[in-house]
């Protein structure tokens, strides 16, 4: 089970942000999702946060029947420098 994620920092012009989900033992998973604007440039905040929700349960499911895994922080860093 997931008991929280988080939303790296972007800027305003960014097209992107990383997402980390934690689960219960501390154990992590991230995704790069895309950020909705608006016409007018500005974040689309009710787009955005469905956007967040679908997410989060598309990786709940995708736990449940075992097609991703959660990692230790350390094994997160090392699979991201190694890449």
């Amino acid at each position: 089970m997931i008991s929280t994620y988080i939303v790296a920092d972007f800027e305003s012009d960014d097209k992107t942000v990383e997402v980390t989900y934690i689960n219960e033992e501390n154990f992590e998973y991230k995704r790069t999702i895309n950020i909705p604007y608006l016409e007018n440039g500005s974040i689309d905040e009710d787009y955005f946060k469905e956007i967040l929700e679908g997410q989060l349960r598309g990786v709940e499911n995708k736990l449940k029947i075992g097609i991703i895994e959660f990692k230790t922080p350390d094994e997160v860093l090392v699979g991201i420098a190694s890449t």
